[in-house]
């Protein structure tokens, strides 16, 4: 992305944005960069649930991956810019830090990967619209 850092710009680590992954208070890391993208929540396309699973680097890292890998538009990263809140550092969540869901910070249980979530908001329309295929064609 090709945005300009402001001198002085707040800068945040990987144990201050895993603080921020509820759809009241949502931060995302990517590329680099540090956003506050809980208004954005109910405008999202896709439906907040998406945004939340990998907002405050869930899983012990960044949500860079998992937004290039969607093919985000050129329109949707522009958008970022108006939710930037400062610069990601990085680094490692302490061990002994709790995530908001009751798992260890450091541990993978409880985390949704975006195929995942993805396969658990589409599987329900695919199986209600292969019912109604069923009872109309009786």
């Amino acid at each position: 992305m090709a945005e300009v850092t402001a001198p002085g710009a707040k800068t945040f680590d990987l144990a201050e944005v895993s603080l921020h992954q509820t759809e009241k208070d949502c931060w995302m890391a990517i590329n680099g960069k540090v956003y506050n993208v809980t208004d954005f929540l109910d405008e999202h396309p896709g439906g907040y649930d998406i945004v939340v699973s990998n907002s405050g680097a869930e899983g012990g890292k960044d949500a860079t991956e998992d937004f290039e890998e969607i093919g985000h538009s050129k329109t949707a990263k522009d958008m970022l810019k108006e939710y930037y809140v400062g610069e990601f550092v990085g680094g490692e969540l302490p061990v002994k830090t709790k995530k908001q869901n009751g798992t260890l910070a450091g541990s993978t249980a409880g985390t949704t990967s975006l195929s995942t979530a993805l396969l658990r908001a589409v599987l329900p329309l695919l199986v209600l619209a292969l019912a109604i295929l069923y009872a109309l064609n009786r």
